[in-house]
């Protein structure tokens, strides 16, 4: 089903529905309870949107872990989210909902519906910032204590015993992590994740590299360009990718990896169209599985991209990246891991997509769509990355030339 329609239907179908069950069946009254001393036993976990979501989670889910170590830990996602879950090995079970089809979705809703609650779980927290069926599906699930955000103009929380304030000052690592200290824990927030598997992925990254004739003392750079279907005016124009990707072999010999996913082959092919030297360019776009891909950022010198998973998954194992804003914000949304860099021209109607408008809405920049993003040129993230990233006294100097300049 079409995101956008997933979405309207929440919210017009979602909101009389929440108003209803408030009134007929309340949330149930919590059992309050301390780490010390009663633990929870079962702990269910919802995000359902957005990969990059369940990697700045990873805090949260680490905290809760190790604050109730004897716990079992689920997680209910969209199908297509499963393997990026599982790959991080956060949680015991990951639990899915397909949404292709609306057959497939009321199918697998219903058996989700009846597996969960027949586990009795003891907490149920609800990550989703804006949607009401996560919200509906916790109170229907049931638990003794179920957490999640009270969003402006949202309603959603009615159906929760521990409704917590969601706050849009604060980035999203920090807003998730809130939730989880409502459920006890009392650890310090930290960025810092112990990712599964982290020696696999090194050894799988190296040899996609090496596949393609790049040594791992040679510096590489993965520019993902596109946005996937989810509000394409994220995108930087192609022609920009390929200007800094001719800067990039230029000036400091780096290798460069595009990415995108398979329908975004077009997009790759436009930019190597603008390039000097598009034979120097390895495309990878839809030939890597999730797998591939997370093994491939883990052991990339630097990550360009604009307002993804991609973004997130570079954060989460501190793969410097350099995130493109414009629709959104990186005051939200922006790298979260050591040696990030976002890139936001700052509109005066940006962000446009945002947690209060379930992120639906329409550019209306007098310049066009797209306009927020074609302001960031390619002047201003050349000289930041260089800045940054390539000369002797950068900040976050890339490993690789580390030695060549010692």
């Amino acid at each position: 089903m079409n995101g956008k329609l997933i979405r309207f239907i929440d919210s017009y179908i979602g909101i009389p529905m929440i108003f209803l069950i408030s009134i007929v069946l309340p949330a149930r009254k919590k059992r309050t309870f301390r780490p010390a001393d009663v633990p929870p036993k079962k702990i269910l976990l919802i995000k359902f949107w957005g990969i990059g979501n369940l990697f700045m989670l990873l805090p949260a889910i680490q905290a809760l872990r190790a604050a109730f170590p004897d716990s079992s830990v689920d997680f209910l996602t969209l199908a297509h989210n499963r393997d990026a879950l599982t790959m991080t090995g956060a949680v015991d079970n990951a639990v899915t909902v397909d949404i292709r089809t609306l057959r497939t979705f009321l199918k697998t809703w219903f058996s989700v519906f009846f597996k969960l609650r027949r586990e009795r779980y003891d907490m149920i927290i609800d990550f989703e910032q804006f949607a009401r069926f996560s919200a509906l599906l916790t109170h229907q699930i049931g638990a003794t204590r179920t957490i999640g955000f009270t969003t402006r103009g949202q309603h959603r929380h009615r159906l929760y015993t521990d409704p917590v304030a969601y706050d849009n000052d604060i980035h999203m690592t920090r807003s998730f992590y809130a939730l989880a200290e409502k459920s006890g824990i009392t650890q310090t927030f930290t960025s810092s994740v112990t990712l599964h598997a982290r020696e696999m992925l090194r050894s799988k990254g190296n040899g996609i590299l090496k596949k393609h004739g790049i040594m791992p003392s040679s510096p590489a750079v993965v520019m993902h360009i596109g946005s996937s279907d989810n509000f394409k005016e994220r995108r930087w124009p192609p022609a920009y990718y390929a200007e800094l990707a001719d800067l990039l072999t230029d000036r400091f010999g780096m290798h460069i990896i595009m990415t995108g996913l398979p329908d975004e082959i077009s997009l790759i092919a436009e930019a190597k169209q603008h390039m000097k030297h598009s034979g120097r360019i390895i495309d990878l776009s839809g030939q890597l599985s999730f797998a591939d891909y997370y093994a491939l950022i883990t052991v990339a010198d630097l990550v360009i991209s604009a307002d993804t998973a991609t973004v997130h998954i570079a954060s989460a194992v501190n793969t410097p990246v350099v995130g493109l804003y414009g629709p959104n914000t990186p005051k939200l949304y922006g790298p979260w891991g050591k040696g990030g860099l976002a890139l936001y021209a700052g509109f005066d109607c940006s962000p446009c997509i945002t947690n209060f408008n379930d992120k639906i809405s329409i550019c209306r920049h007098p310049d066009g769509r797209g306009a927020c993003m074609n302001a960031i040129s390619v002047e201003t993230a050349f000289k930041s990355i260089e800045k940054y990233y390539f000369l002797p006294d950068a900040p976050w100097l890339l490993n690789n030339l580390k030695a060549s300049i010692a």
